[in-house]
């Protein structure tokens, strides 16, 4: 697991799949639940308090895993509810995109390459094994939200 903080009320969660792999995104009470989860080991492993009212939103990859995009609501209302946390969640599934410097020669054979507004973009297009997939994480930043 790894966390970007965006800025004060914004915060990315990225999870690889093999930490995911017995959730059903499409069940909402599976969902808050590993939600509710995850917030206790930030908690407690990071304290990183999650309280309050939050936009999720769940980007889901087949080859990646899960990034969840938190954006807290700026409501003094919620202030009052000390430790608990409300959301709004939406779920996509999407590919990510690894932008690169370098195209690592290896991984040719199982990706595409888009380019797009001067920057070079890798598309997982088949299962890399696992060494691959962290050669890629390695030289690349995950993109999730392109557009």
């Amino acid at each position: 697991m790894s966390i970007k903080f965006i800025d004060d009320l914004t915060l990315d969660i990225y999870i690889k799949k093999e930490l995911i792999d017995n959730i059903d995104f499409n069940s909402k009470d599976d969902l808050e639940k590993y939600l509710k989860k995850l917030f206790k080991t930030l908690k407690n492993k990071y304290q990183l308090v999650i309280e309050g009212f939050y936009d999720i939103e769940v980007y889901i990859d087949k080859y990646y895993g899960v990034v969840f995009h938190l954006e807290k609501e700026d409501i003094d209302y919620y202030d009052y509810y000390k430790n608990q946390v409300d959301m709004r969640i939406i779920t996509t599934d999407t590919e990510f995109l690894y932008l690169v410097e370098d195209i690592p020669f290896n991984l040719l054979n199982n990706v595409n390459i888009i380019i797009k507004d001067n920057e070079v973009y890798l598309k997982i297009k088949k299962e890399l094994a696992k060494y691959e997939m962290m050669e890629l994480l390695e030289i690349s930043r995950v993109v999730y939200d392109i557009k």
